[in-house]
């Protein structure tokens, strides 16, 4: 009787200890499987929710940006960032950091309303003031630090297509290294962008531009070296012709200095540049205008040197005048004035605009802002070989004037002129002028390849034949000014009489008087 009763307590103890083992597995297995059926819909928002395009923008991937995306469990907002973890890309304000202005300064955005993607610059009237706020970016989460922050401006879109954000539909912000924090409408993503530019239009609306493509080099380093090294090669032949025409008197008369001072700005443009591109020194700032300072002071000096062919056919030799020293000062205290003011006043345009200073060799006109970038570049030196080119069309005329007189002044048999005529300075002013003519046509032939590889967007070499063309004018002013016939008789005259010394009557007179006192 007792063992039936301990066998029935012990059948009881199985049954129940048994189903709670079954029961405990089922919520075991259920437990899991909850937790992986949760996993994989964390895995789903993240990987659908960075795909999901923002409202208004289309979807596009940026090898350059940060994107983070976490899936909400709670719809409630954290009190603070406290109990996120820190990305490990933080936002740091350095010395270079930037806020990247699409418009020069002074100006604003033209959106064409037909075509949102369609901008351009225009006069502003609106002050260009975006929010900078000094943050720390955790997962799905950022921390102001209401720290004051201002950004010096980079002027330019960086862009060769890119995506539009408008501040009515969209929330984005500068950090404090100068990137764009763009936030979604959900407030479940956020997305930081290096390549990007800001500007508001007319309306006062801002407006963002962020990169699906960014302007890659189109030169490569070795080819810019190549270049470069040209151009060091040109420096000794401009510095030979500036020192010649400086040094020898014959040679150092207006068209001489003036022809001196447009080899050394050329030299000075070329070195400075060159350097700048060998050792890959930043190229923004006071060194760009420096160049561009340089590089329009010689085609200034150009033109100056084509009017002064042009005064002396047309005036003085018609009218058979010899300057003197005091004329000549004041006439060349004018080239000057022309030849350093101009590009002074275009440099401290550059300057006002915000606008890189450095001139478009090496650059190519990708994007509407690397040509506005130019615009006070290649619009004068353009002008400037133009109007020189009408300026040596005038002086042929000139010449075919002065021609006509001579033939009637031969036919006239009492031609007291042909005593006061400076027969001399006429064939002195012809070769200048030949000379003057043959370094026009290959400046503007320079300047059209110039001009071709600034707005082509190939990769093609003859590019870079265009660019070694430029690179070698130094060498054509050499071939040009000092291979003429009578120059190279004076420099070939002063180069064997090198050393020597021409004793004159004074010191004959002091000589003798030395050697009668012994």
């Amino acid at each position: 009787m007792t063992f039936y009763y301990l066998q029935e307590i012990v059948m009881v103890y199985l049954a129940t200890y048994s189903g709670v083992l079954l029961s405990f597995a089922q919520t075991t297995d259920q437990y899991n499987l909850n937790t992986l059926s949760n996993n994989e819909g964390i895995d789903n928002v993240t990987s659908t929710e960075s795909l999901e395009p923002m409202s208004g923008v289309k979807s596009f991937s940026i090898e350059s940006s940060t994107s983070t995306s976490v899936a909400s469990v709670n719809t409630a907002l954290p009190a603070d960032c406290s109990q996120r973890e820190k990305n490990r890309g933080q936002p740091i304000a350095k010395s270079s950091s930037r806020l990247r202005k699409c418009c020069p300064l002074g100006e604003n955005l033209n959106i064409y309303r037909e075509n949102q993607s369609d901008s351009m610059c225009d006069n502003g009237i609106l002050k260009f003031e975006p929010d900078v706020i000094s943050a720390v970016l955790f997962d799905n989460c950022i921390e102001d630090l209401e720290i004051e922050t201002i950004l010096p401006y980079d002027i330019g879109n960086p862009c060769n297509s890119s995506f539009q954000y408008d501040d009515e539909e969209d929330v984005f912000f500068v950090l404090q290294d100068g990137s764009l924090l763009i936030i979604d409408h959900d407030n479940e993503s956020y997305t930081v962008e290096k390549n990007y530019c800001l500007d508001i239009d007319k309306t006062g609306h801002l407006f963002a531009f962020t990169c699906i493509t960014q302007v890659e080099e189109q030169i490569a380093f070795a080819k810019v070296v190549m270049v470069a090294v040209l151009m060091l090669i040109s420096m000794p032949c401009l510095l030979l012709v500036s020192y010649l025409h400086l040094t020898l008197r014959l040679l150092r008369n207006l068209h001489g200095l003036s022809l001196s001072l447009m080899s050394l700005c050329l030299a000075s443009g070329y070195f400075v540049h060159s350097v700048v591109h060998i050792y890959e020194i930043p190229n923004t700032g006071f060194i760009g205008y420096v160049v561009q300072f340089f590089i329009l002071s010689y085609f200034c000096w150009y033109f100056c040197i084509c009017f002064n062919v042009l005064f002396n056919v047309w005036y003085k030799l018609p009218c058979c005048i010899q300057l003197t020293k005091t004329w000549a000062t004041i006439n060349f205290v004018c080239y000057c004035l022309i030849a350093f003011t101009g590009p002074a006043t275009l440099v401290a345009l550059t300057v006002q605009k915000g606008l890189p200073g450095m001139p478009s060799y090496f650059l190519q006109g990708l994007t509407e802002s690397i040509r506005e970038s130019q615009r006070y570049f290649i619009p004068p030196v353009s002008t400037i070989l133009i109007c020189s080119f009408l300026v040596n069309i005038i002086s042929f005329f000139g010449f075919q004037r002065i021609n006509g007189y001579a033939q009637a002044e031969k036919n006239d048999t009492a031609g007291p002129s042909d005593a006061i005529f400076d027969q001399q300075k006429y064939e002195d002013v012809k070769k200048d002028a030949k000379c003057v003519s043959l370094l026009g046509i290959i400046m503007i032939i320079s300047w059209l390849f110039e001009i071709v590889t600034f707005y082509s967007g190939s990769n093609s070499n003859y590019l870079l034949l265009c660019d070694m063309v430029n690179g070698l004018q130094g060498v054509w002013v050499l071939l040009i000014f000092l291979v003429v016939r009578r120059r190279r008789t004076i420099i070939l005259r002063w180069w064997y009489d090198r050393g020597s010394h021409k004793i004159e009557g004074t010191e004959l007179q002091e000589l003798d008087k030395n050697v009668n006192q012994i």
